[in-house]
């Protein structure tokens, strides 16, 4: 009697993920992005502005996120797949995805519990000085529009 295929082995082969570097992500979206036709001045603020932000996400992140989050989404940070994070840690790769996205309750209309994505989404909106950045950006691109 042969084992019972898992319901994923018909698309699982249909996906792949391309890791890319940080930094080649940012040059890709600077190259040819709305802020080319800003002042240079608002060109330094908005980078100022978005490496503040970025030090604050990671304050965040550090400060409320548990070991095994903060480390994955470090390392997803670094431009490791899901796939060489769970080889890394020794671990599957769903629990990799449950450690960013969380688990799902189908048995109580698909809600979503935990997950570093949700609590940092929560933790940011909340947090003064995220949106303190957030309006200053706003208020830079609205200059603009």
């Amino acid at each position: 009697m042969g084992r019972k295929s898992n319901r994923s082995n018909g698309y699982q082969h249909l996906f792949a993920e391309q890791p890319y570097s940080n930094e080649m992500m940012a040059e890709f979206s600077e190259a040819q992005g709305l802020v080319e036709n800003y002042r240079p001045e608002d060109r330094e603020n908005l980078l100022d502005l978005r490496e503040e932000l970025r030090l604050q996400f990671w304050r965040l992140a550090k400060e409320n996120l548990t070991e095994r989050q903060f480390q994955v989404i470090e390392l997803l940070a670094k431009g490791y797949t899901q796939i060489e994070i769970a080889k890394q840690l020794n671990v599957n790769q769903s629990s990799i995805t449950k450690s960013v996205n969380g688990n799902c309750d189908y048995r109580n209309g698909k809600k979503i519990y935990g997950g570093a994505k949700k609590k940092l989404r929560k933790l940011a909106d909340k947090d003064p000085k995220i949106q303190e950045i957030i309006t200053q950006m706003t208020e830079i691109h609205a200059q603009y529009e």
